[in-house]
């Protein structure tokens, strides 16, 4: 998905954050990608990291907001894009980003207060061009709570039992994948 989303969009119009909650070899070699806005790894290990990287997305949802207010009140990064492209040279690019998280769930597991920033990224992300992207191995159901209403896309490799298959996308389907 990374690597498909790369190719069909220019970094002026598409960022990534990629945030890998344990290990640090999901993402690897990505960083010298033009999309890259950053990689977190090992953030189950770093203390201080989790605390950075939460006060950094919510610092980045209020920029984002603030450049669109000063852009003229604006009410989406649509509106901006199309201001940039009839001339506005002031106007810096504003990518969309999107934040893709690999082991979310075992994030929220060590730090349940990440709930609230998945939630306001879900609510007014989209209008000012933030995304999430979330990956984990089991859902917890119970865990995103609240966040369903925002998910427009679940995606599930095969799953060891058609219950894991119905919590991740609502049908048993994932679990008759054929196994390779």
């Amino acid at each position: 998905l990374v690597t498909s989303l790369v190719v069909a969009h220019p970094p002026e119009r598409l960022a990534m954050l990629l945030v890998d909650f344990k290990g640090g070899a999901t993402f690897a070699d990505t960083d010298r990608l033009p999309h890259s806005a950053g990689i977190i790894t090992n953030l189950a290990d770093d203390e201080s990291m989790v605390a950075r990287f939460r006060e950094a997305m919510y610092g980045e949802l209020s920029r984002r907001q603030q450049v669109l207010k000063e852009a003229g009140n604006l009410p989406n990064v649509h509106a901006y894009e199309e201001l940039r492209a009839d001339g506005r040279e002031d106007l810096e690019p504003l990518p969309h980003l999107l934040v893709i998280i690999d082991e979310f769930s075992e994030l929220l597991t060590a730090h349940p207060d990440f709930a609230e920033l998945f939630l306001a990224i879900g609510r007014i992300g989209r209008s000012i061009g933030v995304h999430l992207m979330l990956a984990t191995q089991k859902l917890e159901s119970g865990k995103i709570k609240g966040l369903e209403s925002h998910l427009s896309f679940r995606i599930s490799l095969r799953t060891f039992s058609e219950q894991e298959s119905r919590e991740a996308i609502g049908v048993g389907d994932a679990y008759h994948l054929p196994p390779e």
